[in-house]
């Protein structure tokens, strides 16, 4: 089958003995400077490459002029937003980080002579950034995974859309669609809307489009997450969760409940934890009369999932930390022992009240120490 001006190539990846000879030849096309309709997990979008001017040239063509908002960069990683965007926010990272692959896209003001943006041909460049913005995203999508793993240039998208101007989420807009080399019919979209956009703006985000993440769901991935480590997390470390909520809302001047929509996320877990066991009963006693609260506390383990996500994971003891760092080599620069000496903090298990009691009012001690670290005015300065 050979395209025509009218009419792509047309490939339907539901017909394809082997779905990795369409990434072949999608990728060969894009290579030699083609134009692709490719499916993301969102929309169905044009593909070029970042190198070729005249590829990038027809998908801004297709947008218009009534849309000056950036072409998206598609990168592989969460890794690579710091080489596009030099001295990369850190929101900017926890969303990546967090989000990535996935339908979130991340807008940023175009850096200046560092970083890969500027390595682009300066057409290029002008065309994907009309108004001074970067959008970079990293599909979810597999098969644009793949594509993203064999093209040896970076690729831009732009959406495509219906004649009705509404988002396309099936292939068929591309069957007439002129200045398309090549359309991948990969059935109807996984999720059927748009991926949702937010502008970095130093360490703030604002939403630039609503889309397949919520507003909600974005202000806990954007938050700062600390994370608090012991062996069976009902006695240690959801005291110091919850004793750090206490000293946070304090610091913050506000509810514990509202801790997350001011940017923290506070969590506990077990290195070898069940799931579901309550806090000790002394360790609940303790809290109460210290202003938090282990009732609706229930013990989790320790996953890679959630040592990655942490942006700070305080340790009780040295056998814990080795733990983390043995099943996570890359959490090293954020992991540390709670007790700024270095010391272990003793299991209280088993023991009286009086012994939970001395165990928290440490606790407490230490994590003043280290919010202090983290930068935050202490509750005394705060009006």
């Amino acid at each position: 089958m050979t395209a025509s001006p009218s009419s792509p190539l047309w490939l339907d990846l539901s017909q394809c003995d082997d779905p990795r000879d369409a990434v072949h030849q999608a990728v060969a096309c894009l290579a030699q400077g083609g134009v692709v309709g490719l499916a993301t997990e969102t929309v169905y979008c044009l593909a070029a490459s970042a190198l070729n001017p005249k590829g990038v040239a027809r998908i801004r063509a297709q947008r218009g002029d009534a849309e000056p908002r950036p072409l998206t960069i598609l990168v592989k990683g969460a890794d690579e937003a710091a080489d596009w965007i030099p001295g990369l926010p850190d929101v900017g990272a926890r969303l990546a980080r967090r989000s990535w692959p996935g339908p979130l896209a991340l807008v940023f003001r175009r850096p200046g002579a560092e970083g890969l943006f500027a390595r682009l041909p300066a057409d290029v460049q002008a065309m994907i950034s009309p108004e001074g913005d970067v959008a970079l995203r990293c599909p979810e999508d597999l098969f644009m995974r793949h594509i993203l793993q064999f093209c040896p240039a970076p690729l831009v998208l732009s959406l495509v859309r219906n004649a009705d101007l509404t988002p396309a989420t099936t292939a068929e807009p591309l069957r007439t669609m002129s200045g398309v080399d090549m359309a991948v019919d990969s059935g109807p979209t996984r999720l059927g809307r748009v991926a949702t956009a937010v502008r970095i703006d130093e360490d703030r985000w604002t939403m630039i489009r609503e889309g397949a993440i919520d507003e909600g769901t974005l202000t806990k991935r954007s938050g700062i997450i600390l994370a608090f480590i012991c062996t069976g997390n009902t006695c240690r470390s959801p005291m110091a969760e919850a004793i750090c909520k206490v000293l946070l809302s304090r610091r913050l001047g506000c509810p514990i409940g509202e801790l997350e929509k001011r940017g923290f996320l506070v969590v506990s877990a077990g290195v070898a934890a069940s799931h579901g066991a309550p806090a000790a009963s002394h360790a609940m006693e303790v809290l109460r009369t210290m202003g938090g609260s282990l009732d609706a506390h229930r013990s989790r383990p320790a996953t890679l999932e959630l040592v990655r996500q942490a942006d700070h994971l305080f340790a009780m003891t040295g056998d814990h930390l080795d733990a983390l760092l043995d099943a996570a080599p890359d959490v090293e620069p954020s992991a540390r022992l709670l007790d700024p000496e270095g010391n272990d903090v003793p299991d209280p298990i088993g023991s009286d009240q009086i012994t939970y009691r001395r165990t928290a009012e440490a606790i407490e001690r230490m994590l003043i120490h280290r919010l202090n670290e983290l930068g935050l005015p202490p509750a005394s300065m705060l009006a």
